[in-house]
């Protein structure tokens, strides 16, 4: 429906809603239309809104976009909602905070991702507030779809809202794509290396190339703003070449300076493989400069595995078999961390530093750094954490069996021009650990401290040396539920099969009153929530055992034993 020979369709002939378009139009022509200078713009997107069109045809998708508009009405009641195209509604608000936007912003997620045809979408919001100035409408509007994109691809955010921090950014971002082409030009773009450091021993052991940005007119750019936008727009691959070229060149100055010099990790993306022919990228400059190939370790992010390329495993099976050394990096940033070991080999497994950040607060994150390096180390792999800022920090994961540390506790990143001049502290042969001391701590480094049979050779296995069964009591009948193979060599040993033929031994063996007492152990150990241990003679062996109550159902209850022949083992 028109309003006039050239103007703006008002309404929206899906949802009936106003347009964008027409509304800001009006407010152009007659300021007294709406207080659009007091009120509060919030975009919407539906994410992946093509798979609901696909999957419930456009008709659906129109249906999806009305209950859309149904739930906006009510939750925004006494507001504006309008149409902005595709999958995209706005509310202007005039009575709401920004806290109270943001409110329905996650009730309103949580009815659209339970709709019939929402396929858990994820609903996203920028907010924009407007702050009274006279910009057109169109810029409050691309404030706040900004915003809305500013949560693109993180699952536990809703809405962002507009600020001086996030206009800095987006005004960062506009001058990387600006100015991304002069910076490779003339070389704005610099290496900076920090510092992998032995647990054991606190000395160097390599470094990793990290790409810098120094624009001369602003100073230092952010990397996670310059390369992010290299990966949106495919050039991500030019800037890696570019790092792997000049780290080769500055580790042949390190190799002719005739001082301590040590491996450089530089890192590899997804778009490196799907963009560039990065193997043949590598090995030029490796031979251009005469480099040894396991002097150049190569990193692939975690997130390069998500895309499931078929020829990445071909080209790190390659890597590997040529003398690279081949490291997953950011290990439980969020992809899938254990199929890409179970699918590709690696030399080193880097954990990532988000782990760290929590490590003060959260009990579990040591347990969880523990079980990486207890699963690295049975996989064969090496094991580097990043981020370590702490000297309780360090000596955690040092105990732990984590043979490299890397963070600001030891050295920030630092430039080429840094360690010449400070070559006598950084470049010594006393505080850079030598060829021979790296393979000879490798080796150490494959004891796992975190297993009870450390000194075993690993043979893939899941074995524990630890004699431990189940077993489930009746009344006075017993049956054994589990019982591993360490528990069976113990029993064995004393002359039982299995449990059944160690309380034979124990009725045959003992007196009553002995006997009675086994019983009111276990009856103790579920009265009192303990763990006990007890000697008995059987067959004449000295047998100890350690038992645990875990759980009761009517007149069944369950235990855990711990069964060690000590006259076997004092013999031995």
């Amino acid at each position: 429906m028109g309003i006039g020979p050239g103007s703006l369709e008002k309404n929206d002939p899906i949802t009936g809603l106003n347009l964008v378009a027409w509304f800001f139009e009006q407010t152009q022509k007659n300021p007294d239309f709406f207080p659009l200078l007091k009120s509060t713009i919030t975009f919407f997107n539906v994410m992946n809104f093509k798979a609901i069109n696909q999957r419930f045809s456009y008709q659906g998708g129109n249906e999806y976009l009305c209950e859309f508009r149904d739930e906006l009405l009510r939750l925004f009641k006494g507001e504006k909602v309008l149409r902005a195209g595709a999958d995209h509604l706005v509310v202007i608000s005039l009575n709401l905070t920004v806290d109270e936007i943001g409110d329905r912003i996650k009730i309103l997620k949580e009815i659209m991702g339970n709709s019939p045809k929402g396929l858990r979408n994820q609903i996203k919001a920028g907010i924009y507030i407007v702050d009274g100035s006279t910009h057109k409408p169109v810029i409050m509007m691309d404030r706040a779809s900004l915003a809305c994109r500013e949560v693109h691809g993180i699952y536990n955010k809703a809405y962002e809202v507009y600020d001086s921090e996030l206009a800095k950014r987006h005004e960062q971002k506009q001058y990387v794509l600006e100015h991304f082409e002069e910076a490779f030009e003339k070389e704005y773009f610099k290496v900076y290396y920090q510092p992998v450091v032995r647990a054991l021993t606190g000395k160097i052991c390599g470094y990793e190339a990290l790409a810098r940005w120094i624009a001369p007119d602003r100073g230092m750019i952010s990397p996670l703003i310059f390369i992010d936008v290299l990966e949106k727009v495919h050039l991500i691959h030019k800037l890696d070449a570019y790092i792997i070229e000049h780290a080769c060149k500055d580790l042949r100055d390190d190799v002719d300076s005739g001082f301590a010099y040590q491996p450089i990790s530089v890192n590899l993306s997804r778009l490196d493989f799907e963009l560039s022919d990065i193997k043949k990228i590598i090995d030029d400059a490796v031979t251009k400069y005469n480099i040894p190939k396991e002097y150049l370790v190569l990193e692939v992010t975690e997130s390069a595995f998500a895309a499931d390329l078929s020829s990445l495993g071909k080209v790190i099976r390659e890597f590997r078999e040529e003398g690279y050394q081949v490291w997953l990096d950011d290990f439980g940033s969020g992809f899938s961390s254990f199929n890409n070991l179970q699918s590709y080999d690696f030399d080193f497994l880097k954990i990532d530093m988000n782990f760290l950040r929590s490590f003060d607060k959260t009990p579990k994150t040591k347990v969880i750094l523990a079980s990486i390096v207890d699963l690295a180390k049975k996989l064969g792999i090496h094991t580097l954490v990043e981020g370590v800022e702490t000297q309780e920090q360090y000596e955690f994961m040092k105990k732990i069996g984590c043979e490299l540390i890397q963070g600001y506790y030891f050295s920030k990143p630092l430039p080429v021009e840094e360690f010449h001049n400070r070559r006598a502290e950084l470049c010594s042969f006393d505080t850079n650990e030598s060829p021979e001391e790296r393979l000879y701590y490798d080796e150490i480094g494959r004891i796992n401290f975190l297993d009870n049979t450390p000194l075993r050779e690993k043979q893939m296995d899941i074995a524990s040396d630890i004699p431990i069964a189940i077993v489930e009591r009746e009344d006075r009948h017993y049956r054994t539920i589990y019982a591993n193979d360490a528990f069976l060599r113990e029993v064995h040993s004393f002359g039982a099969k299995d449990i059944q033929d160690v309380l034979k031994l124990l009725w045959k063996q003992n007196t009553i009153e002995e006997v009675q007492k086994y019983y009111e152990h276990l009856l103790y150990t579920e009265e009192h929530r303990v763990t006990i241990e007890y000697n008995m003679m059987m067959n004449n062996y000295k047998i100890n055992t350690i038992v645990r109550f875990l759980s009761r159902m009517g007149n069944k209850a369950v235990y855990a034993f711990m069964t060690r022949n000590l006259t076997l083992h004092e013999n031995l």
